[in-house]
């Protein structure tokens, strides 16, 4: 009696068990509303939107022209050391030349001679034709490059290896960022990944974004923006793992099983 009670109620446990993890693998793959037999599908993304420059944003703006001499005073100067006579370094157009600039809190950079600039708000592309337009007065055939240095995106939560991400250019999606994490763990939930945003006026905005749907790629945050969180949050199984009685249920299956079986062999 007692042998066929632990045939009928444990040995179902592992069937259970598998059927359970089964259910799980099937949340993993991205894009499951994508037909498999078609090779290639095409799918709407939302157009790319230039980044907009924010308070305490970081920016190198060289200027140049056919006359260095006349183009050092828009820039800004590596001054020598008291004790030397060496004379100020020019900037070059180097990326890790000088010429930085942090945007204040009224939204603007002060430079040489040409004084306040506004550009929060604005792109880099902007910000280039603005102070382009301030140097006619001043140099003619004036070359004006704007950099964002400070672009960078954090990725936390279930993926393999959580990083800030320090971003060349001027473009990453969220895909993109997930991936240079390592992308994300088997504990995952791929359709809860949260993209949290402060934004100008300092509120914060949480977007959820479903990884399990292509439409995913027509949000407004798929493409990140400075400072951005990316999220994955994990299942309920990394929560029973994560606790004493999930080091131990793995083991009491197994002896579960084990002794269905040696029982079912008598």
């Amino acid at each position: 009696m007692l042998r066929k009670f632990i045939i009928y109620i444990f040995l179902p446990m592992p069937v259970l068990a598998a059927l359970f993890s089964c259910q799980t693998s099937k949340q993993l793959p991205y894009f499951q509303d994508l037909p498999d037999n078609r090779p290639v599908t095409n799918i709407t993304t939302r157009p790319y939107e230039p980044l907009r420059l924010q308070t305490n944003d970081e920016l190198q703006i060289t200027v140049s022209s056919r006359s260095p001499e006349a183009s050092q005073f828009f820039n800004l100067l590596v001054v020598a050391p008291a004790n030397t006579s060496a004379a100020p370094v020019i900037p070059t157009t180097s990326p890790n030349a000088m010429n930085m600039y942090r945007v204040s809190t009224n939204g603007s950079v002060t430079m040489p001679v040409l004084g306040e600039v506004k550009v929060a708000g604005l792109t880099t592309e902007q910000v280039k034709l603005v102070v382009e337009e301030k140097l006619k007065d001043y140099l003619k055939d004036a070359i004006v490059t704007v950099n964002l240095t400070n672009f960078k995106v954090t990725v936390i939560g279930e993926v393999n290896r959580p990083v800030v991400i320090p971003v060349n250019g001027q473009s990453i999606n969220v895909l993109e960022a997930v991936g240079a994490s390592g992308d994300m763990t088997v504990f995952g939930i791929r359709k809860n990944v949260k993209v949290i945003r402060k934004q100008p006026d300092g509120k914060t905005e949480v977007a959820v974004l479903d990884f399990n749907k292509s439409n995913v790629m027509q949000s407004p945050y798929f493409q990140l923006r400075q400072n951005d969180i990316v999220y994955v949050q994990p299942n309920k199984s990394k929560g029973v793992l994560g606790t004493r009685a999930g080091i131990w249920i793995p083991i009491v299956t197994t002896l579960i099983s084990v002794t269905a079986i040696v029982l079912t062999r008598n």
